[in-house]
């Protein structure tokens, strides 16, 4: 098995039906190989599922705050889905729903990849308190978070 993992901020949340939709197709898995679930109701929905089962996609979501409004991590075999750099997944969450999108890449220490809903790249600091997320700096301005210094 080779496994390959995305871990990513969103500004909006997204509705299970419609990220199972985008899951399906950007990795080109069948729905009986797919997991999604919020992170909090993994176990619940893994009751009835046989222990030795291995999904190609398996996928966990849970509310934050701040300038996101969900944190998605996503767990990919790549023997069995499509395989897909983090750059290019983040860019197509970004533009399938519409949202700012924070992930970690090959940046400087201390920097993120942000992909704005335009497909706009750039990298940002963040401030991060518990589950509150909060951009601090952009090497481009953000439309609607004026409070967000250059960097």
């Amino acid at each position: 098995m080779s496994g390959h993992g995305y871990d990513l901020l969103a500004s909006r949340p997204v509705e299970t039906p419609d990220l199972r939709s985008f899951l399906r197709d950007t990795f080109a898995v069948p729905e009986a190989d797919l997991f999604v679930a919020p992170a909090d109701r993994v176990d619940a929905e893994l009751r009835d599922v046989p222990p030795d089962l291995v999904f190609a996609t398996f996928c966990t979501y849970e509310p934050v705050e701040g300038h996101f409004a969900i944190s998605l991590t996503v767990g990919v075999d790549h023997d069995r889905a499509r395989p897909i750099g983090h750059a290019d997944f983040a860019l197509r969450f970004a533009t399938r729903f519409q949202a700012m999108v924070l992930y970690s890449d090959d940046e400087p220490p201390g920097l993120w990849s942000v992909v704005l809903p335009d497909g706009t790249r750039l990298l940002a600091t963040l401030d991060e308190t518990d589950d509150r997320f909060t951009l601090t700096t952009a090497s481009v301005a953000i439309p609607d978070l004026p409070e967000v210094a250059p960097l």
